[in-house]
C-alpha cells in the first residue's frame, strides 16, 4: 500500500490533520492529495 492509500483509509479515524501535515512535510504526500483525502472524508 502507498502512503496515499493508507492516509485515505486511516483519516480521520486513526490519523489526524497533524499526521497528514507531517507526511506532506516529509514529502510522502502532496498538498493536493491531502485536500482530496479531507474532501472525501467529509463526504462519507
Amino acid at each position: 500500500m502507498t502512503t496515499y492509500e493508507l492516509a485515505k483509509q486511516y483519516y480521520p479515524r486513526l490519523w489526524d490533520d497533524k499526521r497528514l501535515d507531517a507526511l506532506v512535510a516529509a514529502g510522502r504526500l502532496t498538498k493536493a492529495q491531502v485536500t482530496k483525502i479531507k474532501r472525501e472524508a467529509t463526504i462519507k
